[in-house]
């Protein structure tokens, strides 16, 4: 894939008071990444084991406005280093519009607890609706909320 045929995007969002271990463990819990993004309610394991390189996870949630059905991602786990506390994974299939998805996510130390860090990598996507803008947006709110839900998990 050309460079000019790639969309590239970063976002990160501070969990204050959680230490790193915390947050990976939360980030780590491939079979309920549901418990901690906005608009999914489940998350199953189609194939593989958590933790375990080519494991695929089945996402589904809240329809794309405009539709009404539910969307989907499989995703398939395709980089995984918990010393890092770093994992990859791709999007295989999905009724969204990624094509060639790769998201990254990492765990960094921070003086006053951690950041995690979400980039990704993918081909453009057809209009209507999506933009490399757009979609770095969405994972910037994404990773905030996944911040916040930890955060109330850690003082409860």
């Amino acid at each position: 894939m050309a460079a000019e045929d790639t969309w590239e995007g970063k976002a990160s969002a501070k969990v204050e008071g959680v230490s790193p271990d915390k947050v990976w463990a939360a980030i780590d819990d491939y079979a309920h990444f549901y418990k901690y993004f906005p608009s999914l309610d489940t998350t199953t394991i189609e194939s593989g084991e958590p933790g375990k390189l080519g494991c695929v996870r089945l996402c589904s949630g809240d329809p794309l406005p405009g539709s009404q059905e539910r969307a989907f991602t499989n995703e398939k786990l395709v980089a995984y280093n918990p010393v890092e506390r770093t994992l990859s994974y791709e999007v295989l299939e999905n009724n969204i519009g990624f094509k060639d998805y790769v998201a990254t996510l990492k765990v960094l130390p921070e003086e006053d607890g951690s950041t995690i860090e979400w980039s990704f990598t993918s081909s453009p996507m057809p209009p209507p609706g999506w933009s490399v803008e757009k979609i770095t947006g969405y994972i910037s709110f994404c990773a905030n909320y996944m911040a916040g839900k930890i955060v109330e998990e850690a003082k409860a």
